[in-house]
Order: C-alpha cells, then sequence, then structure tokens
C-alpha cells in the first residue's frame, strides 16, 4: 500500500517533468530500464543489495545505461538509488505509462485468445476497441491454450470474456441450477 502510493507520487513527478518537456522518449526509457533490470537477475540483485554503495550502483547503472538513455530519465533513476527506492522501478513505471497514456488518449487493451492471432485479426480488434472507446488503441497479445477458443479482452477495468471456456462454465453453472430446482411433473 504505501509502496504503491510512493510510486504514484514518484511517477507524478516524473511525470510532470516530462510534460514539460518530452513525454515518449522518457516512457520509452523508463519502459526500457524497467525492462532492463527486471529481465536481468544480476542487475536486480545489485541494485536491491543493502551492502552495495549507491555510488557503485550508479556506476554499474551508468556502464548499462550508455549512451541510450536520455538525461532525465537517468537523473530519475539515480534519484531512486540514492532515496534507496530503485525496488519501486516497476510500479512507477506502470503508473508513469498510466499517465501518458492518459495524456495521450491512448488506451491499452490486453487480449488474450487460445492461439496466436493474425495481424489481421488484431487489426480489426484494435479498431473495434477504439470505436468503443473512442481513444488510439496499444494492444498487447497473449496466448493461453486452456481458453479452447475465442478472445478475452480487458480494457482498464472492463472485461469482454468471448472464450469457449467461459460460454462453457456459464453453461455449466446454468445446467446445475435449473437441475437444484424442483422439475414440475405434468400429471394427466
Amino acid at each position: 500500500m504505501i509502496n504503491g502510493s510512493l510510486a504514484r507520487r514518484y511517477s507524478q513527478a516524473l511525470f510532470e517533468i516530462a510534460s514539460e518537456t518530452s513525454l515518449d522518449p522518457i516512457d520509452t526509457d523508463l519502459r526500457e530500464l524497467t525492462k532492463l533490470v527486471e529481465e536481468n537477475a544480476e542487475v536486480k540483485n545489485a541494485l536491491l543489495h543493502p551492502h552495495i554503495s549507491l555510488s557503485v550502483k550508479k556506476s554499474i547503472m551508468d556502464k548499462l545505461l550508455g549512451e541510450d538513455f536520455g538525461e532525465i530519465t537517468r537523473r530519475f533513476f539515480y534519484l531512486l538509488i540514492d532515496r534507496k527506492r530503485e525496488n519501486l522501478l516497476p510500479l512507477i513505471q506502470r503508473e508513469f505509462t498510466r499517465l501518458a497514456d492518459e495524456a495521450r488518449q491512448v488506451v491499452e487493451a490486453k487480449v488474450t485468445s487460445a492461439i496466436e492471432l493474425s495481424a489481421s485479426q488484431l487489426d480489426e480488434l484494435k479498431k473495434a476497441i477504439g470505436r468503443l472507446t473512442g481513444k488510439d488503441v496499444r494492444i498487447i497479445s497473449e496466448v493461453r491454450g486452456e481458453l479452447i477458443g475465442g478472445v478475452l479482452v480487458q480494457v482498464g477495468d472492463r472485461v469482454m470474456d468471448g472464450t469457449i471456456a467461459h460460454a462453457l462454465n456459464k453453461m455449466r453453472e446454468d445446467l446445475r441450477r435449473t437441475s437444484e430446482k424442483p422439475q414440475e411433473v405434468g400429471v394427466k
């Protein structure tokens, strides 16, 4: 709970700075930085290790970041290291991206299907979601075989479940409800 509110405050502060300069590059940098830290166990362990000095942590990150990351993102991350808040990076990145998407009128849609969807299918879904929301759509696609067929679309807190697994579960519940009711037998 506390980490969430701290992450919101940090991301809000970075968002205000990014709004005055350039939102997209900072959003991209923050995503890449989070990916770098989350996908590399050695980097993550070094950053979170309590006995590694702040200067050593900054030195490690300076070598890893090279010239690829902007100065604002770099200084922001060094501020997190100075304040021993580097563990908040994934939360800050998610909140920052949410704020940036809101400002750019972009909505993120998570599309889950039983099989890989083609580019044209994803494009049609993107257009349909865009018509529903009135915003630009960024699709994140995921494949889960247990869905059997159909798609599950999540936009914000709205979920549209058109999967076969969901339909079968609904049918099962309906059958249970009707079988628990006493059946009337017609007498002739």
